[in-house]
C-alpha cells in the first residue's frame, strides 16, 4: 500500500494545527506584509558571526574543523571589506563544538580558536548535549571540567559588546536539562533591560525553544521558552536539530524572537516537524552574520560554507524587535507569501552508477520558497519500483537540481513522477518522464 496520499494529508493537519497556534502567538502582528530591507546606508555598530553544531573530531583532516577554520577567515574578509565598520566583534557557538565532549576535541576547538580568532574577537560559547556523551555514564565531571579548561571557567555568561548584552546559558547536566539554571538566565535579561531598555539582548542556548523555529517540536526545551516567553527584546540563537536555516520557518518572531541555526556539520530537515521523514543529513554548512546599527536594527544574512555564497532568500532586516507591531517573520506573515512550486525548464533523466544503481535528476522546483521536498514514484505498468518523500537541497545556496537514488532496478521502462512541496505544504505540479533501464 502506498502510504503517501495519507502522509500527505497528515503533513496539512499538521501545518493547520500549528498554524493556528501561531496565529495565537503572533496576535498583533501584522499580516501579508513583505518584510522590509536593510537601508543602503545601514551602518553597524556591531558585528558577529553565529553557528552550531561544530561537532569536532579531533581527528587530521577533519572537514568540520576546516569549515569552522573557514568562519573565522570569512567573516573577517567580509569585515574588512566593509568601510562604514568593518569589527568583527565576536564569534557565538550555540553547543555541540564537540563530537563527544572528549578532550581531544576540546583541544582542537581551542587550537582553531588560538590560531584563527583576531585579537579583540569575543568567543561567546555554551554547552551542547554532545559535549556529554562521553560522560553519560557518569555525573559528567569531567565534561565541565573539559569545558572551563580550553573553553570557558564559566559555562554561563552574560557578556556586553558595543552596549549590547549576549547571555548564554547551558545544561545543567547529561539529561538535556537546564535545572535551576532558568532563574539565573530570567535575573541575567532583568539586568539587562535594566541597562538597555527595549534595545535588542541576544540569548544563545543548544536547543530550540519549543515551538517557535522549524524542528522546535522534537529538539527543544519548553523551559528556556517561557523564561524568553516574557522579553519581546529578546533574539534568540539556537541549534540542536541541525534544521535547514535557510527555511523561512527557521526564523520566528511572536513573544520574542528566535533564529535556528543550521549547523556545520550537515543540515537535516523533514515535512512539517514530522519526526522519522526522511531525516537524512545532506552535506551542507551554513553559519549566520549578524549586524546591529546604533538603535537596534538588525540585518542577518546566512552564508554557504560549502558554495562559498549567501543565501539570497535569507536577508532579514529587523527592526523594533520589542514591539509586535513591527514583527514580519512571524509564521502566519511568511506562511502568505508561500505559492506552489513550479519546476524549473528541464526534464527527467536517470543513469546507472557503479554499483549497478539507477539514479535520477531532475530541476528544482520554485515558488517564493525553494520546495521543500519531493514526492518521487517510480512504476512499470502496475508494480511500484520506488516511492518516497525527499528532501530538497534547498541547504545549498546554489540551485542545480537534485538527485535520487533508486536503487537496483529490473531491466525496463519506467514512468516517474515527482511532486514537489513548499515548506508551509503547498503542492506543486507534478514534473513526470520515463526512464529505461537497459
Amino acid at each position: 500500500m502506498n502510504f503517501e496520499p495519507l502522509f500527505q494529508i497528515f503533513s496539512k493537519i499538521v501545518t493547520v494545527v500549528f498554524s493556528a497556534f501561531f496565529s495565537v502567538s503572533s496576535i498583533g502582528s501584522p499580516l501579508y506584509k513583505a518584510p522590509p530591507e536593510a537601508p543602503e546606508d545601514f551602518t553597524p555598530v556591531l558585528r558577529f558571526a553565529v553557528c552550531s553544531d561544530v561537532h569536532l573530531s579531533g581527528e587530521e583532516g577533519d572537514i568540520n574543523e576546516a569549515r569552522f577554520r573557514e568562519l573565522f577567515s570569512f567573516t573577517e574578509q567580509y569585515s574588512n571589506a566593509h568601510e562604514s565598520y568593518n569589527g568583527f566583534d565576536a564569534v557565538m557557538v550555540c553547543g555541540d563544538m564537540t563530537d563527544w565532549g572528549r578532550e581531544k576535541e576540546y583541544i582542537a576547538f581551542s587550537k582553531v580558536i588560538s590560531e584563527e580568532c583576531p585579537e579583540g574577537t569575543e568567543m561567546l560559547v555554551c554547552m551542547g548535549n554532545h559535549e556529554f556523551i562521553e560522560e553519560r555514564e557518569g555525573e559528567c565531571e569531567d565534561a565541565f571540567a573539559n569545558f572551563k579548561k580550553y573553553v570557558n571557567e564559566e559555562t554561563d555568561t552574560h557578556t556586553v559588546i558595543n552596549g549590547y548584552h549576549f547571555i548564554g546559558i547551558s545544561y545543567a547536566d547529561k539529561n538535556e536539562s537546564f535545572g535551576d539554571k532558568t532563574e539565573w538566565l530570567d535575573a541575567e535579561i532583568k539586568k539587562a533591560i535594566a541597562d538597555t531598555g527595549d534595545k535588542p539582548i541576544f540569548v544563545y542556548q543548544h536547543p530550540h525553544p519549543t515551538m517557535t523555529v522549524y524542528g522546535s517540536i522534537n529538539w527543544s526545551n519548553v523551559n528556556i521558552r517561557s523564561v524568553l516567553s516574557k522579553y519581546p527584546q529578546i533574539v534568540d540563537f539556537s541549534g540542536h536539530s541541525h534544521y535547514n536555516a535557510a527555511d523561512p520557518r527557521s526564523i520566528y518572531q511572536g513573544s520574542f524572537t528566535a533564529l535556528g541555526c543550521g549547523g556545520l556539520t550537515g543540515l537535516i530537515g523533514n515535512n512539517n516537524y514530522i519526526d522519522g521523514n526522511a531525516g537524512t543529513t545532506i552535506e551542507s554548512a551554513s553559519f549566520y552574520i549578524v549586524e546591529v546599527d546604533a538603535e537596534g536594527n538588525i540585518r542577518i544574512q546566512l552564508y554557504d560554507l560549502q558554495n562559498k555564497m549567501f543565501f539570497s532568500e535569507v536577508d532579514y532586516y529587523l527592526t523594533d524587535v520589542a514591539k509586535k507591531s513591527a514583527h514580519y517573520y512571524t509564521w502566519n506573515n511568511l506562511k502568505a507569501f508561500d505559492t506552489r512550486p513550479v519546476f524549473a525548464e528541464g526534464e527527467i533523466t536517470s543513469e546507472i552508477n557503479e554499483n549497478g544503481e539507477t539514479v535520477i535528476s531532475f530541476p528544482d522546483a520554485k515558488g517564493y520558497y525553494d520546495a521543500q521536498s519531493y514526492t518521487v514514484t517510480v512504476t512499470s505498468g502496475l508494480k511500484t519500483a520506488y516511492s518516497g518523500t525527499i528532501l530538497s537541497d534547498y541547504v545549498h545556496a546554489v540551485d542545480d537540481g537534485k538527485s535520487v537514488n533508486l536503487g537496483v532496478l529490473e531491466k525496463g521502462t519506467y514512468k516517474v513522477k515527482v511532486v514537489p512541496m513548499s515548506p508551509y505544504s503547498k503542492l506543486g505540479c507534478a514534473l513526470t518522464g520515463e526512464i529505461t533501464v537497459a
